[in-house]
């Protein structure tokens, strides 16, 4: 994983230091396609070439039993269709479960790199904070929740769109995602809530409904599980919930999770001058960390964040490229860049569990996805 990460930093790097012509939506330049294509080839190959990343084997056993029962259609307008016929397309063309991997890898980070080469204001900065916040890794754990968030991205225009209109083509996108995952449709209430001015009392109120929300999960959820049956979250009601058989998100990350928050309060006054887009990015980060206070319950529902992930890149490259630009900030930002870095060690750079067939002497895997 560190390796991955050194070689996509020196991607952006390159793209960065020679810009394009073209302009990002903050009046920045844009990373040059070399650039650009480097850090994707770098990202989507580990990603695509991996076996047992998360939850990737459980995808891979029931693309091959799907596979073994003779490749059975997917009924229409059920849970999840796209997705199941994403895969049924897959077999029928004779790829193999390593192709479905590298599509899905594909269908996951392109979205992510273009966003970024549009939205982010520091290409370079953006692909840092992908890595140290835990999104990079977090993609090959919820294969089919990415996917719907790489069709999410591409709606990204509309959710900055000033145009009232722009919803109705926003909502398409969240349609689409919905029959890739379901719970696309969160998206429809965070769209309004973060097309508001920051720091509202509203925003505060959101926090509060965090916090009221874990409450009533400790205190009562237990008692309501039921209402997971015939979800596709039903896997998760058996003793997950009722039982404790899994804990609530870890503190430190929880707390960590914060930061861009944080910081967006503190430095609220230089990001404003930026326009509406930072108010939407400030809301989106209010989210985020709502969505963590309630996963200390349980930290399933941390799951909602993959949504929000790549936005915090693009908040925290705005932040330390405008507001922590000041001489005066320079110890912060290198405490803040070291409290990064040792948020992505602990957690993936030197994890067995995050490996991928990537760099493995003598591998099966290294083109395999293409017959």
């Amino acid at each position: 994983m560190l390796t991955v990460f050194i070689l996509s930093l020196m991607g952006a790097w390159f793209g960065k230091s020679v810009p394009s012509l073209s302009y990002t939506a903050w009046g920045t330049r844009k990373p040059n396609i070399i650039g650009l294509f480097i850090t994707g080839v770098v990202m989507i190959l580990f990603s695509g070439l991996r076996r047992k990343i998360g939850d990737t084997y459980y995808y891979i056993h029931a693309f091959e039993l799907a596979e073994q029962a003779g490749n059975p259609m997917p009924e229409f307008g059920a849970d999840n269709f796209l997705f199941a016929f994403l895969q049924y397309w897959i077999r029928a063309a004779g790829g193999k479960s390593e192709a479905f991997i590298m599509i899905t890898a594909i269908m996951t980070l392109v979205p992510v790199l273009l966003t970024f080469r549009k939205y982010a204001p520091d290409f370079l900065l953006a692909i840092f904070f992908y890595f140290t916040i835990g999104t990079y890794y977090t993609t090959m754990n919820g294969i089919r929740q990415f996917v719907a968030t790489g069709i999410i991205l591409m709606a990204t225009k509309y959710l900055f769109s000033p145009k009232k209109t722009d919803f109705l083509k926003y909502l398409a996108f969240v349609l689409v995602a919905y029959f890739f995952h379901t719970s696309a449709l969160i998206l429809i209430p965070i769209y309004f809530v973060c097309r508001r001015k920051a720091w509202l009392p509203s925003t505060f109120l959101i926090i509060v409904a965090g916090i009221v929300v874990l409450i009533l999960l400790v205190m009562f959820f237990p008692s309501f599980a039921n209402i997971l049956e015939g979800s596709s979250f039903s896997q998760y009601n058996d003793g997950w919930f009722t039982e404790g058989v899994e804990g609530g998100a870890n503190i430190l990350r929880v707390g960590f999770q914060a930061l861009p928050m944080i910081l967006s309060a503190v430095y609220y006054k230089e990001l404003k001058k930026h326009g509406p887009m930072t108010d939407i990015l400030v809301n989106m980060a209010v989210i985020h960390f709502s969505i963590y206070l309630i996963s200390l319950y349980n930290w399933i529902f941390a799951r909602f964040a993959f949504y929000t992930y790549t936005y915090m890149a693009i908040l925290l490259s705005l932040i330390f490229s405008t507001a922590l630009k000041d001489n005066r900030r320079t110890a912060l930002k290198f405490v803040l860049y070291i409290a990064f870095m040792f948020f992505f060690f602990r957690d993936a750079a030197g994890a067995e569990f995050y490996r991928s067939d990537f760099f493995t002497p003598n591998n099966n895997v290294w083109f395999s996805f293409i017959y």
